[in-house]
């Protein structure tokens, strides 16, 4: 599994927070979050305007959406993958520390179970007592978001395959490592494209033992503060 956290560039702590960005409400930089403006502004082929100052890698918004009008939320399974990107170079194995069954790749129970583990979050983040209601299927007044993990790189070999978990030894790395984060949120009625990030989420540099456990509470931990951030962030959004 993998701590996820993030860290604005030039220093600071930043949730791995994708809509927050999305929706231009806050940045890492001083300066406010805002859609480009005039004629070069950068413009995808959805008609998306690029945020800046942006608290994410890249991010991209529908200008003039009433985000008030959106009462009902729609999330899709979220894909959890071991994808990597063309010009990925895997780790090395050092076969001698280990062993020669080490693997990067965690597999796909455990990509299932953290794709599970974020419907459970949003379940328990977006209650009755939330102003959202949660629904089964797209409709009217309702925001469909398609979130995917990928490109998981693990800072060591995923535990079970390591020589160290079968003869009690311990290792210690500098952070757990980084993962992909990316979405998109569209009209739940028409399939119209509102706004869309990428964003890469990366450990805590301390050193620590790296152990599943661990890292699957941190996992918990950030699907909770990114759910929870995305809460707020509508709210803040529809309030405007």
């Amino acid at each position: 599994m993998i701590r996820m956290t993030n860290v604005c560039k030039g220093g600071g702590f930043l949730k791995a927070v994708i809509v927050m960005g999305i929706l231009g409400l806050t940045a890492c930089s001083s300066e406010p979050a805002s859609l480009q403006q005039g004629p070069d502004a950068e413009m995808t082929k959805e008609g998306l305007v690029r945020v800046d100052h942006s608290k994410l890698d890249l991010s991209y918004a529908r200008p003039d959406v009433n985000w008030a009008n959106y009462t009902k939320l729609y999330f899709e399974p979220v894909k959890v993958t071991n994808d990597h990107p063309a010009d990925y170079q895997p780790p090395k194995i050092d076969k001698r520390a280990d062993g020669l069954n080490a693997t990067y790749e965690l597999p796909q129970e455990a990509l299932a179970k953290m794709s599970e583990q974020f419907s459970l979050t949003v379940k328990e983040v977006f209650n009755s007592e939330q102003p959202f209601e949660l629904v089964a299927q797209p409709g009217p007044n309702t925001l469909v978001i398609e979130a995917a993990v990928t490109d998981i790189r693990l800072s060591a070999p995923l535990e079970s395959s390591r020589r160290s978990f079968s003869s009690m030894g311990r290792t210690y790395t500098e952070n757990s490592g980084s993962m992909m984060l990316l979405a998109v949120i569209k009209d739940g009625e028409t399939g119209e494209v509102l706004a869309k990030a990428a964003d890469r989420g990366q450990g805590f540099n301390q050193w620590s033992q790296n152990t599943q456990v661990f890292n699957w509470g941190d996992v918990k931990t950030v699907y909770r503060s990114w759910v929870n951030d995305f809460k707020n962030a509508l709210m803040n959004a529809g309030a405007e």
